[in-house]
């Protein structure tokens, strides 16, 4: 089954893979211009609440996000240790409550992130 990606979700992707500096933050490998990393939402797509939260995502290379994709429990303890304890407690509460995300303000807001990055390197 084919994913689709809507606008806002590839302007968030392009952001913050260039926002953390183009690096796997597991394996801490630098891939130039971010070719070859993912962005991997710890709660998935359905998650909305925190589907643009920038705890809730990580950058990735394959590898790795695949590697965590196998073995859910090694993400968790690997996020828990990253974030803490307290910080992972509130973005699992934050992953379960209702929300809906605005596509078009999203779209707006990431298109304006992505402008400020540019201009500010």
């Amino acid at each position: 089954m084919k994913i689709r990606i809507r606008e806002s979700d590839r302007l968030y992707s392009l952001w913050l893979r260039k926002y953390r500096g183009y690096k796997c933050e597991k394996c801490l490998r630098i891939f130039p211009e971010g070719h070859g990393l993912q962005v991997s939402h710890f709660w998935g797509r359905r998650y909305e609440s925190v589907r643009f939260d920038e705890e809730n995502t990580d950058i990735l290379c394959f590898k790795c996000h695949q590697h965590f994709e196998e073995t859910p429990p090694d993400y968790v303890e690997w996020k828990e240790q990253r974030m803490g304890t307290k910080a992972y407690n509130l973005l699992k509460f934050r992953a379960h409550q209702l929300g809906k995300r605005d596509d078009v303000l999203m779209t707006m807001f990431y298109k304006k992130k992505l402008k400020e990055l540019s201009t500010s390197l």
